[in-house]
């Protein structure tokens, strides 16, 4: 009998997105939200929230930086 682990949504994970080449361009929570469930993390709620947080993290790592559009939305991308 095997028992799966339920992957765990981590820096990790979007640092991958990052590697993949995904946050060359410019891309709001939303779309980093969508392109996850695209590859079978379902990401609902407070989930997205955590998202925002994480892509927040990469930031003060400098791998990623922000900047608010014209709507006031934040926007990622590789640095």
């Amino acid at each position: 009998m095997s028992i799966t682990k339920m992957a765990k949504i981590s820096k990790d994970l979007l640092r991958k997105l990052v590697e993949e080449g995904f946050l060359d361009n410019d891309r709001h929570v939303e779309e980093v939200v969508e392109k996850l469930d695209q590859k079978g993390f379902s990401i609902r709620g407070k989930k997205v929230g955590l998202i925002g947080q994480l892509l927040t993290f990469l930031c003060q790592d400098s791998l990623l930086e922000r900047k608010k559009d014209e709507g006031g939305r934040w926007e990622y991308k590789k640095v």
